[in-house]
């Protein structure tokens, strides 16, 4: 019998900052640089919030790369295309420079070419399990975003529609095409 160490959030955070990579359940993932419509299309909704969020002043819309410890023992850490964290739940700045402590209120991923279905609902219900209130899954391929609540239904919002922030971010709305010029 062979038995592996868990990696913990300490143990990421020791690591050298070019070497991107998440941890699930204790196990580690690496993480690929993502290609250049991939941080195009993440960008562009994370500019759409962050316009909102900021003019609303209902807290901190955070970009890719941005690390959020889901759970502990064993750890999970994953990294988001775009998330959003309500003013009121936002720690000190202080408690800002290392991975963040708090569940976001809505988590943005782009699909890649390398993501896997397995690999995607894995991260979809990680988010859900720890209490995201909104997911949503941007296929640039198929130009839809999958929307996902606390319930775990999906919704498919299709270019020619409209997304919205639900509850979370009440009268935001995007044209789904936008996302995709």
């Amino acid at each position: 019998m062979v038995t592996t160490k868990l990696m913990t959030i300490e143990d990421i955070e020791r690591l050298p900052d070019a070497q991107r990579c998440e941890i699930v359940r204790g196990e580690v993932r690496e993480v690929a640089p993502s290609n250049f419509d991939h941080s195009d299309i993440a960008l562009g909704i994370g500019a759409h919030l962050r316009e909102f969020v900021m003019r609303n002043r209902l807290g901190r819309v955070v970009g890719s790369d941005a690390g959020f410890i889901l759970a502990r023992h064993p750890d999970t850490l994953l990294a988001t295309d775009a998330a959003f964290v309500r003013g009121e739940r936002l720690p000190p700045r202080e408690q800002r420079q290392r991975f963040l402590d708090v569940v976001p209120d809505l988590v943005v991923e782009v699909l890649s070419p390398t993501n896997t279905a397995t690999e995607m609902s894995d991260k979809v219900l990680a988010y859900l399990e720890a209490g995201i209130r909104l997911v949503w899954v941007v296929d640039p391929f198929r130009h839809t975003v999958t929307v996902y609540t606390p319930d775990r239904s999906a919704q498919i919002v299709i270019e020619g529609e409209t997304l919205d922030g639900g509850e979370v971010l009440p009268g935001f709305s995007l044209p789904v095409a936008d996302l995709f010029v």
